[in-house]
Order: structure tokens, then sequence, then C-alpha cells
């Protein structure tokens, strides 16, 4: 199939909307409202708002640009876009890595989108369960905020607000703990699946299968509600927390700094790995959904606009949760640092506990989590179109009819990946993967990125690129910041998360050896396409090393800009190929 008709074929957005819709749907995820509140809450609230919206205005809106300007040019995604750089041995393997980090993160994203069903099941309940202490997984060291206790004879006493047991738990966390996770000593006892949570995976699974059936023409259709309705709940929540007692308190700690914490370097390191895990840059999604663009989009419009949407979201997210802190720690009598542990669970222990205290809390818990799920959809939507595309831009003879058969394999292999993070030591997996995944190997891909587009492809020849489809320049700051800030910024954050990293834990619970040997095995593992990539373009070349060395130097034939004409006929739709820019290495 020729370029042009394959560039036909890939398809292109209906209008700028579902492009618009689709980017948010991908940004903002439970990135936002499920890691982002919890990450801040465990380095101390204000403080870690300093870094962190520092390290998107320095590495997310340039890099945010840089994707989206170089895929929009080619009509390329990650696994084929890399045919641009003249030194072609060294980013081969980039492309490839950013899938499979795609691919591992998409496993364990669709585990929380299973807890987020199961709570939604739950809150059909006449009596939400997480509210009280009398179900049959509840122990004597149950409590609740209004002092209801299970009737035992070994209650935690809830007098002047003050509970006297260090031990003991509120209803949402046993309901989280007991019920839904029932969660084993450590991860070396793996336990049962919980096939409750393995029914929701594979609800979730076949729910993107069906929004990606066929291509952009369903998933631009399906963003349009998935990336708004989020809103709308989370402002819901926010209008309730700010009505209950203590919540001046909570939002005062998000909201006011303790200077002396940004002298802390792992503050630093986490708002990095937050804002690649919340920015979805190095991820090759957002490239992805801009290959579809058409040719004249204006991608520097997009780069400023998408961060800022992703930075204010994160932020009001953290605005419901603190809210509904502050109202804990008031009402258990204790500092709001000690208010409830930190991890991959803390939002469904916050949020359920927030939903019970509305006006027929069953109604809007079953929005609400209705609500987390559709928030998790399009963001797994995105992943997986990220892989399917990359699959089929690199094989499109073979795959390009065979769209529909690819994402269900796509699918089920993930499903099928994902079970062991549903058993009962599923949260030690899913912490483990989510520990090591989010953090080095993105940094990594997206360093090596930014330094073969800015540096070998050019920095010049992509502003050239960008003015060739918008009709202007991007100002002179954004090649400064492509050059030299954001490579050093990423690169300084690199060697701190790589140097300093703390062994993975999970409720204050170690890990044995073996586990974080394999857990760095999962850091590392989208990093070998790179040298792979590297032996494969260098064994493509005939003669000695040199002459391999010099045949891989040359860029690709196939590298150029993919414009769509409409000639008049509204059926009538031509893809031709401009001028290629000048070739000067």
């Amino acid at each position: 199939m020729s370029d042009e008709r394959y560039a036909h074929a890939r398809g292109n957005w209906g209008s700028w909307y579902e492009y618009l819709f689709s980017c948010i749907g991908c940004l903002v995820g439970l990135g936002n409202i499920w890691r982002f509140p919890y990450i801040c809450y465990k380095n101390g609230g204000g403080a870690f708002l300093i870094p962190y919206i520092i390290l998107m205005c320095v590495c997310a809106l340039p890099m945010m640009f840089l994707e989206l300007s170089y895929s929009q040019y080619s009509n390329l995604g990650p696994g084929k876009v890399w045919m641009c750089c003249p030194l072609r041995f060294i980013p081969t393997g980039i492309g490839y890595g950013m899938v499979i980090f795609t691919t591992i993160v998409s496993i364990y994203y669709n585990v929380i989108l299973a807890w987020t069903l199961y709570y939604f099941i739950m809150s059909f309940s006449s009596v939400l369960p997480w509210s009280h202490c009398s179900n049959e997984w509840n122990t004597p060291l149950c409590y609740t905020r209004i002092g209801q206790t299970n009737g035992s004879l070994n209650v935690i006493k809830v007098t002047n607000n003050i509970i006297d047991n260090d031990t003991a738990m509120t209803a949402s966390e046993e309901f989280w703990q007991r019920k839904v996770l029932d969660i084993s000593s450590s991860i070396e006892t793996i336990g049962n699946i919980k096939w409750e949570l393995a029914l929701g995976l594979l609800s979730a699974w076949l729910m993107v299968f069906l929004c990606l059936i066929k291509g952009i023409k369903t998933s631009g259709k399906v963003m349009y509600v998935a990336a708004t309705v989020p809103y709308l709940f989370l402002f819901v929540l926010f209008v309730n927390g700010m009505t209950l007692p203590g919540s001046k308190e909570g939002l005062l700690y998000y909201l006011i700094p303790r200077w002396a914490d940004l002298g802390k370097l792992s503050v630093w390191g986490d708002a990095a790995v937050q804002m690649f895990y919340s920015a979805g840059i190095g991820w090759g999604g957002m490239a992805t959904l801009a290959s579809y663009n058409h040719f004249n989009n204006n991608c520097y419009r997009d780069g400023m606009f998408l961060p800022l949407i992703d930075v204010l979201t994160s932020w009001f997210a953290g605005m419901v949760i603190f809210a509904t802190l502050g109202y804990m720690a008031k009402t258990a009598g204790v500092h709001i640092e000690e208010v409830i542990s930190s991890g991959p669970g803390f939002a469904f222990m916050v949020y359920p506990e927030a939903l019970s205290t509305l006006p027929l809390p069953q109604f809007w818990s079953v929005l609400f989590f209705l609500m987390l799920f559709t928030v998790g959809l399009d963001s797994q939507m995105v992943l997986v179109q990220t892989i399917t595309s990359a699959l089929t831009d690199s094989f499109p003879r073979l795959l390009q009819k065979r769209s529909t058969i690819l994402t269900a394999f796509v699918c089920l292999t993930s499903f099928l990946l994902g079970m062991s993070c549903v058993t009962q030591g599923g949260i030690y997996v899913l912490t483990l993967i989510d520990w090591y995944c989010s953090s080095v190997s993105v940094m990594f891909l997206s360093l090596l990125e930014i330094v073969v587009v800015a540096w070998i492809y050019g920095a010049d020849r992509l502003m050239d690129d960008v003015e060739t489809m918008i009709g202007k320049r991007p100002n002179p700051v954004w090649k400064v910041m492509w050059k030299f800030i954001t490579p050093s910024v990423i690169f300084l954050n690199f060697v701190f998360n790589a140097t300093k990293m703390k062994p993975v834990e999970y409720a204050n619970k170690a890990y044995p050896a073996w586990s974080i040997v394999f857990g760095w095995m999962i850091a590392i593992v989208s990093l070998v396409p790179i040298p792979l990539g590297i032996a494969k373009e260098l064994a493509l070349q005939k003669g000695g090393i040199f002459e391999r060395i010099r045949g891989s130097i040359i860029p690709s034939a196939n590298w150029k800009p993919a414009i769509c004409n409409v000639n008049g006929n509204q059926d009538g739709i031509e893809f031709t190929s401009l001028p290629s820019q000048p070739t000067k290495y």
C-alpha cells in the first residue's frame, strides 16, 4: 500500500472537537483523580504543588508541543514516525519502547477500572456498605466518623471526637482492605482470584473493545461525554465538601506550602514522576491522537492549551480530596497527615466516605463511580489506540484491514496478563508495576525523544515544519526549551529518580528482594527495543561496519509531510505530499 493510500485509509478526525475531547480524555484520567491526590498527600500537600507546576511548565509544555508537531506533520504514530531521523540506528527503538511502556500501563490501568465497577455495583445497595460497621467483614476496630460502631464489646470508643486506638480503621478503609481486595499478607502470598474483580476487569476490557471497534470513528464520539461528565461530579463533590466541618483546614493544608519541604529532593522527584504520568508525555498517546489530525490543524494552540487543562484538573481534584480530608481529620481528632494512609487505594477510601455524607448517597455514589469509570475508560482507549496504531503503522499490509481482530487480540491478551492484579495479592503486584514503570523508564524515553528531535532531526527543522502547517513560526523560546532547558531538567530528574529511588512498599510493608529485581526488569523492558533497533538497522545495511553506519544516517525516503487536499468534491479526498524539506545534516 502506498504512503498516500495508507494515510487516507488510516483516517482523520471528523472535527477538531473530536480531537480536542479525545486529548482531554487522554490527559484527564485516573492520574488526575486517583493518583495525583495521594502523591500530593504523601508529599505534604501545598509543598508539592509548586514543583509540580514548575515542571509542567518547563517539561510538559515543550514536550507536548513537540510530540503534537512531528506526529501531525507526518500523520504517523510513535511506531513509525522515527523515520524522520537521519541517524536512524539511534531512535529506531524509541517508538517501540513507548508502545511497550504503554502496553504495561494499560494492563494495570484497567484493573483500577475493575475496582471502580465493583464500587459502582455496590452503590445500588439499600445502605452503602462502606458507610457503617455492621458488615460481616468488619472488625471490632471499625468505626465511622459520626460515632457509629459495630456493637462489639471491644469497639473503639469515639469520645470527644478522639479515637482511642491507632490501629482502628474507618468503615470505608475496611471495605477497601477486607472486602474489595481481601488483601493477603504480602506479594509472596498471591492468594485466590477475586472473581468479582475479574468479572469487572473483563467488563472493562469489553467496553474498551466496543468503543474502539471502528477506530476513531467511534472513539471520537464517545469522548464528547467521557471527557466532560467528570467535571460536573467533581464540582458537586467540591460544593458538598465545603459544607463539611474541617474542610477549610484541609484546603489550607493543600494550598499553603510548607516552605521547608521545597528543599526535599524527594518532593521534586515525585513531582516529576507525577508530571510524566499525568501529562502522558513519553507514552506515545498524545502523539498517536495528533497523527490523525488534518495537516493544517493549529498544533501550537493545542500544545499550549492541553497541559493547562491537565494542571487545572489535577489541582481541582486535589481541592475535592483535601476538603474531605479536612473533615475526616476534624471528626477523628487527628492531624490531617495522620487521617489515612497514602497509597494506590487512597481515592477509594476518601471518595466513598465523601459520598456517604451526601443526601441520597446511593444516587450520588452510582453517578460518581460511573463518572470515574468513564474518565478512566477514555484514557484507556487512547492507550490501546497507541498500541494498535503503532502495530498497524508498522505492518499496514497485514493489519490495516484486520483492525477489529487486532484490537480484540490486544484487549484479550491484556486482560489475561492483568489477572494477576485481581488476586488477593493483586494490590502488591499493581503497586510494584506502578512504582517502577511510572518513573525511570518513561523519563529515559522522553529524554531520548527530545534529544533526537531537537538535536538530530533539528529544532530549526521542526520550527519550519510547524510554520508549514499553521502558517506562522513559533516563538524562538521553544527552540531554547527543546535544545537546552527541557532535556537538562529531564536528565536531572532521571538521574535523581534512578539513584535515589527507594525499594517499593505497600502500607509500610517491605517487598522481598526478588520482587524488587522483577520491578527493575519491568522498568527497563521498555528500553530493550533501543539496542535491538540499533542492531536491526545496522543489520539491514550492506558492507563493513562503517559502511553500515553511513547507510543508517541517511533519512528515509518515506519521510515527508502528509497533507489532505479536498478538491471541491466532498468525496474526492486525495492525499499528496508536500516537497520534502531541504536536507542539511
